[in-house]
Order: structure tokens, then C-alpha cells, then sequence
């Protein structure tokens, strides 16, 4: 009776762990050991992977480890790319929109959005590579597969 439970549990982790990576987002924040994430923003939902204290874009991450783009997040994030602070606080001084997301416990996180659909937290932005907050965020940016 043992060895079946034990095996049916094994089959059952088996099937959640591949279908999860069966979605590249979530394999890209899986394998730099971020943790993904849902929030949602009025009526639209946003990936994040969470490393820490810091949150980028799941599909952002994506993107940058895969070579698939240079997006306008983790070029700002790494390269401190901001505008002179206008309307619109930290985000708006990267030249990205403001959006609130709340997970499904009801904590909220500013997320930035830049014009070519990019995200990253707005703390995690505005601190920048280098900070203390961020050393997950960097070690995950360090490298493309």
C-alpha cells in the first residue's frame, strides 16, 4: 500500500513539475530560482517572477535570457536609463506607465510598464543593479542561456 501511494504521489508531482515548465515564462524565473507569480491589474493579469525583494516581468526575463530581445525594463534597471523625474514618480521618470497588481492575497505591487510591454517592480527600478535588495535580480540578469 505504501509503495503505491508513494508512487501514485511521485506520478502526480511528476505531471504539476511539467506542466509548470511546460511554460517557458515560468521555467525562465524557475531556473534562475525566482518565484512566479500572478497579479492582477483591474481587469489584466501579470506575470512576475520574484526573487526576493525584487520582481521583474516573467515574460521579461524571458526575453533576456533567451536573446529573444533587449527589452526597455532591464535595459533602464541596468543601466539607471531615467528621464528627469516628471508626473508620474519612479515609473514615469524611466518613461514607463504605473500600474497597481494585487496577488491573490490581496498585497499590492507597483509595477512599472514600459512602451514595449516590459515590467519590473517599481522598487526594484528605482533601486537599480547593485543594490543590496536586488543581489537575486542580478545574479538571474548576469547571464543568457
Amino acid at each position: 500500500m505504501r509503495v503505491l501511494l508513494l508512487s501514485l504521489v511521485l506520478v502526480l508531482v511528476g505531471t504539476f513539475s511539467w506542466a509548470n515548465f511546460k511554460n517557458p515564462w515560468m521555467r525562465a524565473c524557475g531556473l534562475e530560482q525566482g518565484q512566479f507569480w500572478i497579479v492582477k491589474s483591474g481587469s489584466e493579469e501579470l506575470t512576475m517572477c520574484f526573487f526576493d525583494d525584487a520582481a521583474i516581468g516573467a515574460e521579461t526575463l524571458f526575453l533576456f535570457k533567451s536573446h529573444a530581445a533587449e527589452t526597455e525594463a532591464v535595459e533602464a534597471y541596468k543601466n539607471r536609463l531615467s528621464t528627469t523625474p516628471v508626473k508620474g514618480g519612479v515609473c514615469g521618470a524611466f518613461g514607463a506607465e504605473l500600474f497597481e497588481g494585487k496577488d491573490n492575497q490581496g498585497r499590492s505591487t507597483n509595477i512599472c510598464r514600459f512602451d514595449d510591454q516590459s515590467l519590473i517592480e517599481e522598487t526594484t527600478l528605482w533601486l537599480g543593479a547593485g543594490a543590496s535588495n536586488n543581489e537575486a535580480l542580478d545574479r538571474a540578469l548576469s547571464k543568457k542561456y
